[in-house]
């Protein structure tokens, strides 16, 4: 049996592992408004979130991948 981390939920291969809202803001060290401002920066290109029952969660994968981009650029 897997072990799974409290903060991702969601192991099917369709989604992939998902992250609560809380949990990102936690990865970046972020506050709830300024995820939703990077949400609106078309510059910035932020993962859209997945909406389940009114939450948001991301795509561990995308996230990654947003990273790996960032870190390039720099």
């Amino acid at each position: 049996m897997d072990t799974i981390d409290p903060g991702v939920i969601g192991r099917s291969s369709e989604t992939g592992s998902l992250m609560p809202a809380k949990k990102v803001q936690q990865r970046y060290d972020i506050a709830d408004r300024t995820l939703d401002r990077w949400l609106e920066s078309k510059t910035l290109a932020f993962p859209k979130p997945v909406v389940i029952n009114k939450r948001r969660y991301w795509r561990i994968a995308e996230l990654e991948t947003w990273e790996r981009t960032r870190a390039a650029r720099t």
